[in-house]
């Protein structure tokens, strides 16, 4: 008895498993390869798995598979495979535009992919448009996580933003909303690049000078010089935090916020910092960003509040 009760049910559930995309909108051109040759589509027919469906320039249509839908324009070739233990649909799109409408599901169980690109979600609906030269991904509803295949980047895009991905060019998000695009290795990167997002530095000095380490990066300081760590003094290029000089000239940095004795020109730009053209800054407010002074003198930076 249980091991007829146990035929009933896979026989039951074998539809469900091997379920066919049905046409239900037609219009225009629209054929499946069928032995070797392109045969007419109609409304009505079941589309087998891995079977390759194509429209004309003035081909359109639509299927449906329970509460999922799929929709292609005009020249567009598209395969649709169901694989893997959980029934992964994926869309294997050649070329031309195709629009999804996925069931919503707590795992992701659908995706488009190109030769560019790959877009997976757990329920959601967007449209992939593929070409010769690359791919890009519109969302209209829902998140989608676009992978660019080419150069191993993914970043999630939500509705109202576009991701490309091109021959001449990487993973590119446009439109409004935060974009964060991460390395398949986890690494944040430069959107449209594949340049690692810029790591802020302790060390501080504009100019050729001595700097001591500064304990935040917020403002960058930029110029010709070394910056040294701690209480070294050596020369090199820093960016800190609660200094911003530029110019050119000799000095020890005694502070995490600014100073040194300063015996050569520099300029300096502040939103806070007092400066003497004369004598350098040498009174105590300075206290955030970019002091300094022109000429010679000492300047000295207390800490932060």
């Amino acid at each position: 008895m249980k091991l007829v009760l146990s035929l009933l049910m896979l026989i039951v559930a074998a539809p469900a498993l091997a379920a066919e995309w049905q046409v239900d909108r037609l219009r225009g051109e629209v054929t499946q390869m069928l032995g070797g040759s392109w045969q007419k589509v109609s409304r009505g027919d079941m589309i087998d798995d891995d079977r390759l469906l194509r429209t004309a320039s003035n081909g359109r249509v639509g299927l449906s598979r329970g509460a999922e839908a799929i929709e292609l324009e005009g020249d567009t070739q598209i395969r649709i495979v169901d694989a893997g233990p959980d029934m992964m649909t994926t869309v294997l799109q050649d070329f031309g535009t195709v629009s999804i409408e996925a069931e919503r599901r707590n795992v992701q169980h659908f995706s488009v992919q190109t030769p560019f690109l790959a877009a997976v979600v757990k329920g959601t609906r967007f449209t992939v448009r593929t070409d010769a030269n690359g791919s890009g991904v519109d969302v209209d509803q829902g998140v989608v996580q676009v992978q660019d295949t080419v150069n191993d980047l993914v970043v999630d895009v939500r509705p109202g933003q576009e991701a490309t991905v091109s021959r001449q060019a990487p993973l590119l998000v446009e439109g409004l909303g935060a974009v964060s695009v991460y390395s398949f290795g986890g690494v944040p990167v430069v959107n449209g690049t594949t340049t690692e997002t810029a790591r802020s530095s302790n060390a501080g000095g504009n100019g050729k000078g001595n700097a001591l380490d500064l304990a935040e990066n917020t403002d960058a300081s930029r110029g010709k010089g070394n910056a040294g760590s701690g209480a070294d003094n050596s020369n090199g290029k820093s960016s800190a935090s609660n200094t911003g000089s530029n110019g050119n000239g000799n000095g020890n940095s005694a502070s995490s916020n600014a100073g040194g004795n300063d015996k050569g020109n520099g300029n300096s730009a502040s939103s806070t910092a007092d400066a003497d053209a004369d004598a350098g800054a040498d009174d105590t407010e300075t206290r955030t960003n970019n002091a300094g002074g022109n000429g010679k003198g000492n300047a000295f930076g207390l800490d932060k509040d």
